[in-house]
Order: C-alpha cells, then sequence, then structure tokens
C-alpha cells in the first residue's frame, strides 16, 4: 500500500479515461466557443438566406400606380347627347368607370377601348400621357355649364379629381380643316365658341368675322388650364393683312387672351398657334369670340 502523494498520483492516473491517456492529459477536442461557429448563428445564417432575400424581393417590386388624367379630347362636352371623348393620360388601360363628383342625375358612361398611344420623340409622354381611353358619354340635359369634376376608376385606385367643361352646344363651332390662312379662314360670329385641335407642328388656324369700327372685342383660349399641351398664340389682323393686336401669355398663364378695339368696319382674321410650333392629337383647345361688354 501507498502512502502520501505517491499514493494520489497513482490513484489519478488510474482514473484516467482512455482518451486523456491516449493524449497524455485532458481531452483537447474542439472548443465551439472560441473556435468554429456556434450552431445558433449557423441557423440565423441560414434564416436570412432563405427568408431575407425574398423581403428584399418584396421591397424592391412597384406597386400599381393609380390613373392619373392629363386632357380630354376634345375639350368640352355637350349635355343631352352623346358625347364621344379620348382621356389622355397615365395607367388608364384598365379603367372600369368614370365616377362624376358633382350631384345630380348620373350620367351615362361607356368605355369603349383603352390602350397605349403614341407619344412624340421631342415630348414629354408625362405630359401628354401614354394611354388613351375612349367613352361615350351622356350628361342629363339639365346639367350646368362649366367644370363638372370627375375621377376614373380602376382596380389600382382613383384618378385626381379631373375637370370636364359642359359647353352650351348653341354657340359651339367645331374647327374644319383647311383653315391655315388668309386664302381659306372658317367664319365664325362673335358670340362663338370654336372646339379645335392644333394637329401637327407648324399648324396654325385662322378665322374670319366681321366687326364694327369702336367695338371692342375679346378673344379667350382655353386650352394649358384643362391640361392640352397648347401654348397658344392669338393674333387679330384686319382686312388688308395688318397687325391689330397680339396676345401670347396671359393672367390665366399659357391661354391667350387678346383685348382689342376694332379700328374699322369690316373683316378680321384671328389666327392661333402654338408658341413653339409644336402640335399633335393633345393640343386641343377653346376659342371664345365675343364683344367686351
Amino acid at each position: 500500500m501507498r502512502s502520501g502523494a505517491g499514493a494520489l498520483a497513482s490513484e489519478s492516473h488510474a482514473g484516467a479515461s482512455p482518451v486523456e491517456s491516449a493524449t497524455g492529459g485532458a481531452f483537447a477536442g474542439p472548443n465551439l466557443r472560441a473556435g468554429g461557429p456556434s450552431v445558433p448563428l449557423l441557423l440565423s445564417c441560414l434564416f436570412f438566406a432563405i427568408y431575407g432575400t425574398s423581403a428584399e424581393e418584396k421591397k424592391d417590386e412597384k406597386k400599381p400606380e393609380p390613373p392619373r388624367v392629363v386632357v380630354a379630347v376634345p375639350l368640352g362636352i355637350v349635355p343631352g347627347t352623346t358625347n364621344t371623348i379620348k382621356l389622355r393620360g397615365l395607367n388608364l388601360t384598365n379603367a372600369t368607370t368614370l365616377r362624376f363628383l358633382a350631384a345630380g342625375p348620373s350620367a351615362e358612361v361607356r368605355i369603349k377601348s383603352a390602350g397605349k398611344v403614341e407619344v412624340p420623340k421631342d415630348q414629354d409622354s408625362k405630359k401628354l400621357g401614354d394611354t388613351q381611353l375612349e367613352v361615350e358619354l351622356t350628361l342629363p340635359s339639365g346639367t350646368p355649364f362649366g367644370a363638372q369634376p370627375f375621377v376614373v376608376v380602376t382596380p389600382d385606385g382613383e384618378s385626381q379629381t379631373n375637370s370636364l367643361l359642359v359647353l352650351d352646344g348653341s354657340s359651339l363651332v367645331k374647327e374644319k380643316e383647311p383653315n391655315d390662312g388668309f386664302r381659306q379662314p372658317q367664319p365664325i360670329q362673335l358670340g362663338q365658341t370654336v372646339q379645335g385641335v392644333i394637329a401637327a407642328a407648324y399648324d396654325v388656324d385662322v378665322f374670319r368675322f366681321d366687326g364694327r369700327v369702336g367695338q371692342r372685342i375679346i378673344a379667350e383660349v382655353t386650352a394649358a388650364r384643362q391640361g392640352s399641351p397648347l401654348d397658344a398664340i392669338l393674333t387679330l389682323y384686319d382686312s388688308a393683312g395688318r397687325t391689330v393686336a397680339i396676345n401670347d401669355d396671359s393672367e390665366a398663364g399659357m391661354d391667350s387672351i387678346l383685348r382689342a378695339t376694332l379700328p374699322a368696319d369690316g373683316a378680321y382674321f384671328l389666327s392661333l398657334m402654338d408658341a413653339h410650333d409644336r402640335g399633335g392629337p393633345a393640343h386641343v383647345y377653346l376659342l371664345a369670340a365675343r364683344v367686351a361688354p
């Protein structure tokens, strides 16, 4: 029998595990804290690889944008009759209806077609619209003249509030080509409103009316105020082709408002064109020529 330190040493050696005996000491296996990655860390990385990418993809997906109306072609409708209009704008192809916001009898609306439209290369689709909605529209005959607010409804939402001009059909005249010069002017009368379009680049529309000396007249364009890209210039000429008055911009912005006192009895010519010589189907306008009060 051993005693003291020698006995303790022998018992310690005798109780050593086979692995400790083979390695000459304590088991020197892999250290999970100081060595390789822990199991929780590996699981976190795997979770991110599976679900993190999916979350990023969802983040990058664009939400459908609501429709936006730029302009109605032509500008204005007549109540009590069926009007065919084309609404140009963005994201209009899946429209389901037009909803008028003013109180009163409901409008009869039928969407005839919807699709993409061509935009000239030198012009901005956001200003002209790259989609178009063709609509048959009937408003009750008692609908008040002036702006009627409406929205376009789609599964992706509603458009901003727009306004459609309701006009008096008894004084409305449609512009007719050819009317691009003094030799072929379109005759009109003071008190009428022309519904027209500068249909192409460098197009000029010329109208002829009779006036009296001392008569004060106002010729007013409605276009940009209703979303038309037309930047109108109005020029008034006498029967000899001399300039009586000219107006580009006015208190109404890009819409011309020309005021003049007629210097003599006779024929006068009123020309309308775009300030930048642009034109196209969306360059619509209303031209009201009247005697000043």
